[in-house]
């Protein structure tokens, strides 16, 4: 019998002592988690040494159950942690690593381990983002979901998983689903819009910015439209401006206009993966028609943003310079971290 036969005979005898353990008997009114735990870590170790990666999840998630049985639900849940690890490691199964990292993250939440449970989730949308992005997607998601919206007044603590959860459905052009993650953001930067308004200001301009990447130049009207209606002081800031002069283009089918904006620094300001996507975003008089931008819309627009925000002055070179009979409040561009801010959001 070769090493590799060996080895998969005892881990299959370590597996039916683990199971053993975990039933009870007429003498045996309890079962014995920790001696179950400790057979199931034998069967892991073996079919590791296999590289039998499919047995090895199976015997590792059994030893998180028996933790998990004991009420040690942290214990249960690093069990699978390290065996998604092991797996991605080992170039193994990316989806089956990322049930792992899933059921992990589940059981992190039931321990009210909130931002452990989304950093896990992020983990286990990474492994699969390259094998299935729709997967990968709903992983995202649902990190970024696993954080309840804070009580006014408490600090935002999902920053870093939104930033990376938004990078990833980018990266895999998963434009609807980034919008989502932005919406979700929004809800939790409204606690405080006075402190979050920079980062509520940008991710409205990086949803516009989304809606063009993915040539739905319908869903980016309907955005900028909410944007400047909802929004307190956006169309003083400079990513408003910038919105102003981009439906302006885009009103009088000005492509050249269009394209010079989009590569402009008011979305360089955006974070990196929007402000890369805006600069890839180009028309020319042949794709404005092809892609259906509806200049009676965008003209429509055009009127109901000066309504709001008042006249559009610019100098020679087509900077906005002021804008005139604003009923918004007027702010400085660097006093955005200090004034202004959202309402009563509509996300839809």
């Amino acid at each position: 019998m070769s090493q590799k036969a060996a080895n998969d005979a005892q881990a299959s005898k370590f597996m039916r002592e683990g199971n053993k353990w975990m039933s009870t008997t007429m003498f045996r009114w309890n079962p014995d988690y920790y001696q179950a735990a400790n057979a199931y870590t034998e069967a892991a170790r073996l079919y590791k040494k296999n590289q039998d990666l499919s047995n090895y999840a199976a015997a590792q998630t059994a030893v998180g159950t028996a933790s998990y049985k004991q009420g040690r639900l942290l214990k249960g849940a690093q069990e699978l942690d390290t065996a998604a690890m092991t797996i991605v490691n080992l170039d193994g199964d990316a989806k089956l690593a990322g049930s792992l990292y899933e059921k992990s993250a589940e059981w992190y939440l039931e321990k009210t381990s909130v931002d452990r449970a989304g950093r896990t989730l992020v983990k286990a949308a990474k492994c699969v983002e390259k094998t299935d992005t729709k997967i990968a997607a709903r992983f995202a998601l649902k990190a970024m979901k696993v954080y309840p919206i804070p009580n006014k007044g408490r600090r935002v603590q999902n920053m870093d998983t939104y930033n990376t959860v938004l990078g990833l459905l980018i990266r895999t052009k998963n434009f609807q689903e980034a919008d989502e993650c932005i919406v979700i953001q929004l809800k939790h930067l409204n606690v405080d819009p006075n402190e979050y308004n920079r980062y509520i200001y940008k991710a409205w301009s990086a949803r516009a910015v989304l809606a063009l990447s993915d040539s739905n130049f319908d869903r980016c009207a309907k955005i900028i439209g909410q944007t400047f209606e909802q929004v307190t002081a956006y169309g003083e800031t400079p990513w408003g401006k910038c919105m102003r002069k981009l439906v302006n283009a885009l009103a009088h089918a000005k492509t050249d206009t269009f394209n010079a904006i989009m590569k402009g620094p008011e979305f360089k300001a955006l974070d990196n993966q929007v402000a890369r996507l805006a600069r890839k975003i180009e028309l020319d008089s042949k794709s404005y028609e092809q892609k259906g931008v509806s200049k009676v819309q965008y003209e429509a627009l055009n009127d109901k943003i000066t309504e709001i925000c008042g006249a559009l002055e610019v100098d020679e070179e087509g900077r906005v310079v002021a804008q005139k009979g604003s009923s918004q409040q007027q702010i400085k561009s660097e006093d955005l971290d200090l004034t202004g801010g959202v309402e009563g959001l509509d996300l839809t």
